[in-house]
């Protein structure tokens, strides 16, 4: 009992119980937003896995593009307007493409355009989003906090994926945009009881001026930087499965209840570990902890795919998430608590700015999935990633030592 008993410490400061109650209901549009999508290409527009692919590709690049403009920004606006803002731009999305495929008139480069306009905000939300959490938190509690919003996720997640399913199969595609919406103006009220908080640095430089300045102090820690190189991995050959679903899913004779229940199976391995994370608190070991994950997390992509029993597929896209989980909390903790405060939004900007490489993973994994099929391309890319964080683990001996 004494283990469990300082799982939801965090919760007690009443502010982040606010933001974690706001992410709470945004964490469920997430998986919501991909499932349909995926539906609408690969199911209703065009059955190709290169599309899927190239849908992403605009998120992607305006968060390759404007991260860093976004950690700036973040140092300089208060933290809470710029997730108000990002939360209505989003809830204004999904607003207009619910009613695009209500009226049927929903084409793939309306999705395009939307995954444009959905990059450009998260370039600006992620940094603010995840740097306000050590904001509200001491550093004791900052793993803790990290884990129950990595649960919020995982909960959401699994709740959203399923129900989006469920959603299209009775009230089409735009039941889910419009549900979307909901979670968006609920997040919206949970956001706006958030204190202003403002970054300890006050800029003098330029715009331009504080992103050399963030990068050459990212460049200056080896440590940073090799967490940084851990996200890159997970980036280019852990992430693009996702993407790739829909095709795995109708492989299987799946429709969206089917897609929408395999999306989930990874939501529910990140729920669990998630709460064993926020039940253990502060803890050291946690560099070794990130790059066991990580090896996990490329085993069981190979699995996921190699062995076809259903049941097991189900289980091993569950340690999927579960591997993934922890390489995120871990790799995040592990950022903020090593960096300094006045620096630390730039260094996460940094950090969303390599998701925009995802279509680097993304476009060829489609690109050679329709000619070979999903299993072959998320076999490649899950050993891979096994294979770089043995690398890490072995030649880079600073990051395991990390807590």
């Amino acid at each position: 009992m004494s283990l469990w008993r300082g799982t939801f410490d965090s919760l007690r400061n009443r502010s982040y119980l606010w933001l974690w109650l706001g992410r709470l209901a945004a964490s469920a549009t997430f998986e919501m937003g991909g499932v349909a999508q995926g539906w609408l290409v690969y199911y209703k527009l065009t059955g190709s896995a290169l599309d899927l692919a190239l849908v992403g590709l605009g998120s992607s690049l305006m968060m390759l593009v404007l991260a860093p403009y976004g950690g700036v920004i973040t140092e300089r606006v208060p933290k809470r307007t710029v997730l108000l803002w990002t939360r209505a731009g989003m809830a204004l999305n999904s607003l207009v493409i619910g009613l695009l495929v209500s009226t049927e008139a929903i084409q793939v480069w309306h999705l395009v355009v939307s995954s444009f306009f959905t990059g450009t905000l998260f370039a600006f939300m992620l940094p603010a989003q995840t740097t306000i959490i050590s904001d509200l938190v001491d550093r004791r509690t900052l793993l803790n906090a990290f884990s129950l919003d990595a649960l919020g996720m995982g909960l959401m997640g699994f709740v959203g994926a399923s129900v989006s399913g469920w959603l299209i199969e009775r009230l089409g595609a735009a039941g889910v945009y419009y549900t979307m919406l909901g979670f968006f103006l609920l997040s919206i009220y949970s956001i706006g009881k958030l204190p202003t908080v403002r970054s300890a640095y006050v800029g003098s430089e330029s715009v331009w001026g504080e992103m050399r300045e963030g990068w050459r102090y990212l460049v200056s820690s080896p440590a940073l930087v090799g967490l940084l190189g851990v996200s890159l991995c997970r980036v280019l050959f852990a992430m693009p499965y996702r993407t790739l679903m829909p095709a795995f899913a109708r492989s299987l004779g799946f429709g969206a209840t089917g897609l929408g229940l395999l999306v989930s199976a990874p939501t529910v391995g990140a729920l669990v570990v998630s709460l064993v994370l926020a039940a253990l608190g502060d803890f050291r070991g946690k560099g070794t902890l990130m790059l066991v994950s990580g090896v996990l997390l490329g085993a069981m992509l190979i699995l996921f795919v190699t062995i076809p029993w259903l049941p097991l597929t189900f289980l091993f896209l569950a340690l999927v998430g579960a591997g993934n989980s922890v390489c995120m909390v871990a790799s995040n903790t592990l950022v903020q608590g090593n960096c300094d405060p006045q620096c630390r939004a730039r260094v996460v900007s940094i950090n969303v700015m390599l998701w925009g490489l995802t279509p680097l993973g993304t476009l060829p994994a489609g690109a050679i999935a329709d000619r070979t099929g999903v299993p072959l391309v998320v076999g490649v890319q899950g050993l891979i990633v096994m294979l770089v964080f043995i690398g890490i683990a072995r030649f880079f001996p600073q990051i395991r030592k990390l807590d």
